[in-house]
């Protein structure tokens, strides 16, 4: 089958003058980067040679990425960051400890070096550099570097995946709630990896949101689609006073219950299992909170779970959406490119911008709606309403 793509012929030429004056200078531009004359001009001008070579970087990280992702991984898969948290450390006794012949993860700890994860102090002699380190104290960007595994799966054909859909991925299998699964919901053993990836992955999350918004304004927080809690435990341990409830899939819920109690909670925590879209949701809580819960889910279920949450909430309520959020931040495009493509091999949501959520929560009869910028919109924006 022929890739070649098809002639660009969207815009006639007799109406390219009509067009606005700042696409025709886009245009002429890429004229003239398409051009191999010009882009030799800029190799032999030094001013223009940096840029030209900052873009060919760029390029190169975007076609050199999964390789990249796989140094990553191989990195997490041996315990490489683990091994060297404590003390650097030298190939020849990382190989012993690692399991790796030596001349084969020299390879592997100079790719580590030159993407900015190890140092090498002294010709052999290795340490964490800054990102090194955060992949050695986070649990759950380990797993997640882990989990991707199976989205490279899933984006192996990702062109197939694009025309026909995400039907039988392993992610769609995996994240079982985007399933029809009958009226009680997945069972224990279908809940098991995600909510157990969902709970690792949520510190800087939870960090990222107690920072942004006063919890401690309220009396009782409801975790709607809570998971097993991680983000009402961090929110427990900020706000001593605060009394506790989730409501998630009723698998979820009896997880949540273990988790919980299992780190003193119990008394402050009631926990509710049912189906967020359609069953009666408590009502006693003040603040009402959806974290990472309607991007995985299309429109119609969100104004469905939106729906639900309008009828059982009372009046003055407040509801805090958070997720990362597609905007005009660095971090915030880089997650709408992320996600546009995990949730199209899941099979169900996308990322939406902070508008799109506003006029989904006005159209479910919320007010007093207002975007929440936080200090890292990589991680996450907020969108904040009133019943």
């Amino acid at each position: 089958m022929s890739t070649r793509l098809p002639h660009a012929d969207a815009v006639p030429v007799a109406g390219m003058a009509a067009l606005p004056l700042r696409l025709r200078l886009r245009l002429w531009r890429n004229r003239l980067v398409a051009s191999p004359g010009f882009r030799r001009l800029i190799a032999r001008l030094p001013l223009l040679r940096a840029i030209g070579n900052r873009k060919a970087n760029d390029l190169f990280r975007l076609t050199g990425g999964f390789i990249f992702s796989q140094v990553l991984l191989a990195g997490v898969r041996l315990g490489l960051y683990e091994a060297l948290a404590g003390a650097p450390a030298t190939t020849a006794l990382l190989a012993t400890r690692l399991g790796v012949p030596e001349a084969r993860l020299r390879v592997l700890l100079r790719a580590n070096g030159s993407l900015g994860l190890l140092v090498e102090a002294a010709p052999d002699l290795w340490l964490l550099d800054d990102a090194g380190v955060i992949l050695a104290a986070d649990r759950g960007l380990a797993a997640m570097v882990l989990h991707h595994a199976m989205l490279y799966r899933d984006l192996t054909e990702p062109d197939r995946l694009l025309r026909d859909g995400a039907a039988q991925t392993e992610l769609r299998h995996y994240w079982a709630y985007v399933r029809e699964m009958g009226q009680q919901g997945p069972d224990a053993a279908a809940v098991e990896g995600y909510s157990l990836l969902m709970r690792e992955s949520q510190t800087m999350m939870a960090d990222c949101i107690l920072a942004s918004h006063d919890f401690s304004q309220y009396q009782t927080l409801l975790d709607v689609g809570g998971g097993d809690g991680a983000f009402l435990a961090a929110a427990a341990a900020a706000h001593p006073r605060l009394s506790l409830c989730l409501f998630d899939l009723p698998a979820v819920a009896e997880r949540a219950a273990r988790h919980l109690t299992g780190l003193g909670l119990a008394e402050r925590t009631h926990i509710h299992g049912g189906d967020f879209t359609r069953d009666r949701l408590p009502a006693a809580a003040d603040c009402v909170t959806l974290v990472r819960v309607l991007c995985d889910h299309d429109d119609s279920r969100v104004a469905a779970i939106l729906a639900n949450l309008h009828r059982s909430l009372r009046p003055g309520t407040r509801l805090v959406v958070a997720e990362a959020m597609d905007g005009p931040a660095e971090g915030a495009r880089l997650s709408a490119a992320y996600f546009g493509l995990y949730f199209l091999a899941m099979g169900s949501g996308r990322c939406r911008s902070a508008r799109e959520i506003a006029d989904l929560l006005s159209a479910a009869g919320f007010h007093s709606i207002r975007t929440v910028a936080t200090a890292n919109p990589l991680i996450a924006t907020l969108v904040t309403a009133k019943r």
